[in-house]
């Protein structure tokens, strides 16, 4: 497996802030696996996110996607890449636009990365491979569940087969009983289409269920990094204990 992430010393600083929201980070995702970013809100997890999306700029050190320096990438440059690059966001709803249908903005998806052939049955079948029926090519996002409107949101994402899925806290505004359903068919496509999913989520109890690899954030830095297992089992920094502490995840 190749290594489609490498993050190198990554800082930002936002401008009039004392200090970095996030600082130094180094991190490596390889394809056909799932990286767990976790944390408590205000870690620096939703800004390392939108530093690699190039949503902000960074202060200094350098993002690697599939071989390429994206970090001083200008914005008609990210627009390229995004083809290999989607994110899901944690208020589908918010993703979408409200006067567009869920299928219409799956096929906007289709035409902007290339893909030649019949757009609605293609998004038809995205949305079916997303647990989703051909109804809800027609429906708008306020029409549909929370659920159902995170589950067009990754049909919508995997339209153009990206090479690496970051999800910035896509399950927290959804149910338990949703979040593992939607958990499980991230896992499945990751395994179909053999792409690297980045899963932001301040929940250790998910990651553990979701990832191969964890990395651990406060206040801006890695606390600590390692596969799952090791991650949970024998925790070695006092932060990632207390985590794993205050959640189900035994």
């Amino acid at each position: 497996m190749n290594e489609i992430l490498i993050i190198n010393k990554l800082t930002k600083q936002f401008e009039g802030e004392p200090k970095p929201s996030i600082e130094n980070i180094d991190l490596t995702l390889k394809s056909g696996r799932c990286l767990g970013i976790v944390g408590e809100s205000g870690s620096g997890k939703s800004t390392l996110a939108r530093a690699i999306t190039g949503l902000i700029p960074v202060t200094s050190g350098e993002v690697i996607f599939d071989g390429k320096c994206i970090s001083k990438f200008s914005p008609s440059q990210y627009r390229r890449i995004y083809k290999d690059l989607q994110m899901i966001f944690q208020l589908p709803r918010e993703s979408f636009n409200p006067i567009r249908s869920l299928g219409e903005s799956i096929v906007l998806n289709l035409k902007n990365f290339g893909f030649c052939g019949n757009y609605k049955n293609k998004a038809i079948s995205l949305l079916n491979r997303c647990g989703l029926d051909s109804s809800f090519y027609n429906k708008f996002p306020a029409e549909v569940s929370g659920g159902e409107c995170q589950r067009a949101a990754i049909a919508r994402a995997i339209a153009p087969s990206p090479k690496l899925l970051i999800c910035d806290e896509a399950t927290s505004a959804l149910d338990m009983i949703v979040q593992r359903k939607i958990i499980s068919l991230l896992n499945d496509l990751k395994d179909e289409m053999g792409m690297a999913i980045l899963f932001i989520c301040h929940d250790i109890s998910l990651v553990h269920y979701m990832c191969d690899d964890v990395a651990v954030m406060k206040d801006g830095r890695i606390m600590e990094k390692d596969v799952t297992s090791r991650i949970i089992h024998r925790p070695q920094n006092k932060y990632t204990k207390a985590l794993i502490e205050a959640s189900d995840v035994y």
